[in-house]
């Protein structure tokens, strides 16, 4: 089942199932058999990111072969500020002459989550959706803060383009274009660690809430970005997640 974040003409967004015929909003991402309004038609809505307005969006560093070594996982927070979804502008600072794209897959809350096992941690996921973790190479890492500057720009974190509930994170192709040519084709089970375990050690030390987002990490091997291409993430089963991209001349 596909769902998404949905902007109704009232200018509210909700989550919705999102169907070719009958598409429903849902009021509860922890049971989706609880559905409100009819939104119609799928092709006839707009599907937005898919987060809240208080999501979010904790992301892993060095989760897959061939990248850094650790004996266990480094996260940091994307700031809601950076987010946005598939079609917008991704914008490269002048400041950053070195910006890569980041495939990534990223699970979707949508029950509380706090202190959990890894056999406990897929129910408290609705669903799985593609991520470009966007990242500026040049300002490299901060004693403190990993990546965070250089993750943080506006536009840097784009999420969609929807939200798959039935899918094997742990064994899905993932690939990236730049301008239709391949740039990434691998698969999620070469992660360090699996989805359920990241889920794991993150309850351990915060709540995830309804409507938060994980990360996974991405592949080694990463191809700059210039201004005037078009970037896609597509995970099988998910969709392409796809984006422009332009060179701010600020």
């Amino acid at each position: 089942m596909k769902i998404g974040r949905v902007l109704l003409g009232s200018g509210e967004e909700v989550w919705a199932r999102l169907d070719r015929e009958h598409s429903v909003e849902l009021r509860d991402l922890g049971d989706l058999r609880q559905e409100g309004r009819d939104l119609g038609p799928a092709d006839g809505l707009t599907v937005v990111k898919p987060v809240t307005p208080t999501s979010t969006v904790v992301c892993l560093l060095g989760n897959w072969k061939g990248r850094d070594g650790r004996d266990g996982p480094s996260f940091f927070i994307k700031p809601t500020s950076s987010l946005i979804g598939d079609g917008d502008t991704i914008v490269l600072p002048e400041s950053c002459p070195t910006v890569v794209y980041e495939p990534e897959i990223a699970a979707v809350i949508g029950r509380t989550c706090r202190g959990v096992t890894p056999a406990e941690a897929r129910a408290h996921v609705v669903g799985w959706t593609c991520v470009n973790d966007v990242t500026a190479t040049d300002l490299g890492v901060t004693t403190n803060f990993p990546f965070l500057p250089g993750k943080s720009f506006d536009t840097f974190g784009v999420l969609g383009p929807v939200v798959e509930t039935e899918l094997d994170p742990d064994d899905a192709p993932l690939r990236a274009r730049i301008n239709g040519r391949v740039v990434t084709d691998t698969v999620t089970s070469l992660m360090n660690w699996s989805t359920d375990e990241v889920i794991s050690w993150i309850s351990g030390f915060m709540t995830l809430r309804p409507g938060d987002l994980v990360c996974f990490g991405t592949p080694p091997d990463l191809e700059p970005l210039g201004d005037g291409d078009v970037v896609e993430v597509e995970i099988e089963g998910i969709g392409t997640l796809r984006n422009p991209v332009r060179r701010s001349n600020q």
